[in-house]
């Protein structure tokens, strides 16, 4: 049996991501999808600690830009060529896309001009390159967590026409990344509206990323998933190109560049 291919440790760019230290989606999603892409690319990972996903001062206090430039310098040390806040918290802890894009400076000044981002970021920049005001929300949130979120893309001029969440809400993150294809394929279905022309599965461990050619295919709407997305946009900060023979099945956004 030959040998798996694999990045070369001495040519490969490298691609890094700030991680939840509760999530267990993002690691092996990213890298199959990196497999799948066969490109020169080595994935890197830091965690930053997240215990609880809520609305209350104690949860959004784990989102500091201390903690993020803490997690962001670590994987500075590696010399990436770009790094990726990959969680959603700049939806719901009660801010703008200008906060987000003041975090995404902070960490690039701090990690020496390494080019740094956000999922958030990454998320206006999906529905920016697709042209999308339309959107329905999926998530396995709170109903406060989940209002959030919505009231985020409101407030961004985004018109939200359904914003659904799972009917029991998973008790931890950890059990968030244990749910079901079965659930997670009926709560997009359900979130489509005749106006929604996107889904955002907006949360980096609902493990929606392997279901996304399979929903855009039968809904007919671009659905959105937060691993996929920030993929997308990491790739998009190395300058890939030419993705679309290699990611089909994996949605259209994963094809784009």
């Amino acid at each position: 049996m030959a040998p798996p291919t694999i990045a070369s440790l001495s040519t490969a760019k490298k691609l890094a991501f700030i991680v939840p230290s509760t999530n267990t989606a993002v690691e092996t999603l990213t890298i199959s999808l990196l497999h799948s892409l066969q490109a020169n690319i080595i994935p890197l990972f830091t965690r930053t600690r997240v215990l609880t996903l809520g609305t209350d001062s104690s949860s959004t206090a784990q989102f500091t830009p201390a903690a993020f430039t803490a997690a962001a310098q670590l994987l500075a040390d590696a010399a990436p060529d770009a790094i990726i806040w990959n969680g959603t918290s700049g939806m719901f802890v009660g801010g703008d896309v200008a906060a987000d894009k003041a975090l995404a400076k902070t960490l690039t000044d701090a990690c020496n001009g390494i080019s740094c981002s956000t999922n958030t970021l990454a998320t206006i920049a999906a529905l920016e390159y697709f042209s999308i005001r339309d959107i329905s929300i999926a998530v396995p949130y709170t109903p406060d967590v989940t209002q959030r979120v919505s009231d985020f893309f409101t407030r961004e001029g985004y018109r939200v026409h359904k914003a659904l969440r799972l009917e029991e809400t998973p008790p931890t993150n950890d059990a968030i990344g244990k749910c079901s294809a079965a659930a997670i394929k009926d709560l997009v279905r359900r979130a489509v509206t005749p106006e929604t022309k996107a889904v955002l599965v907006a949360c980096t461990n609902f493990p929606a990323t392997l279901l996304v050619g399979e929903l855009e295919r039968e809904l007919g709407v671009v659905v959105l998933d937060s691993i996929a997305v920030s993929a997308w946009y990491g790739l998009k900060l190395l300058g890939v190109k030419g993705t679309k023979e290699k990611m089909e099945g994996w949605g259209r956004l994963l094809c784009s560049l």
